[in-house]
């Protein structure tokens, strides 16, 4: 009996320990991978595109607001009412960030500072 006991124990710790990866935040780790600095491939004089972890960036030279939501990067910029909604994808390694706009379908990529 008490053998059936330390195997059922055994089982359910394993069990539990096995689905604790399945609970893990996976915007949280997206939205980690936008922190830094973000030069434009193409445009060099664009500037750069910083996103904090505070959820503030800096972004075509002006202060915004942004966010990772329903699989599209959301940038905001509350004092004029101008939201800009891109599609991403991350390449090379999460070091080249490709934004497609959504509204227009421009695809502009970053690389990583």
């Amino acid at each position: 009996m008490k053998k059936q006991i330390v195997i059922i124990g055994i089982s359910i710790m394993f069990t539990i320990v096995g689905l604790c990866g399945c609970f893990g935040n996976d915007s949280n780790s997206e939205f980690n991978k936008f922190i830094g600095a973000w030069k434009h491939g193409t445009l060099p004089n664009s500037g750069i595109l910083i996103f904090y972890s505070n959820g503030s960036c800096i972004y075509r030279f002006d202060t915004a607001e942004w966010e990772v939501k329903n699989k599209q990067l959301i940038i905001d910029f509350p004092n004029s009412n101008v939201t800009f909604k891109f599609n991403y994808k991350f390449l090379d390694n999460n070091q080249i960030l490709e934004l497609e706009n959504v509204e227009t379908s421009k695809i502009e990529d970053y690389k990583k500072q």
